[in-house]
């Protein structure tokens, strides 16, 4: 019998947002090593335990390539400084149903 050995992912922590609108949840900003290369992982966390007493690492996340993450930044960053983009929008649905 062989047994694999275990991969190490040697995550590194840069930052922490406590989020309003997930309760009980944080957005971690980790680097790991995976896909054969090292990846921006952007990942929910519990801290408050769920139904089912689970606190960590949800399942919500994804994994982003530095230039991946480089065009995230951007994209963040123009949204982020156009004031129109958080005017609250009254006349169109926030979110349409599927057709």
């Amino acid at each position: 019998m062989t047994s694999q050995k275990k991969h190490d992912y040697h995550n590194i922590e840069h930052g922490v947002v406590e989020t309003t609108c997930h309760l009980g949840e944080e957005l971690h900003a980790v680097t790991s090593n995976a896909f054969g290369n090292r990846v921006l992982n952007i990942r929910m966390f519990r801290v408050i335990p769920s139904k089912t007493g689970h606190t960590g690492y949800t399942r919500v996340g994804f994994f982003l390539t530095r230039n991946e993450a480089r065009h995230l930044r951007d994209i963040l960053s123009d949204v982020v400084e156009d004031d129109d983009a958080w005017d609250i929008v009254d006349s169109e649905p926030i979110r349409e149903g599927i057709e």
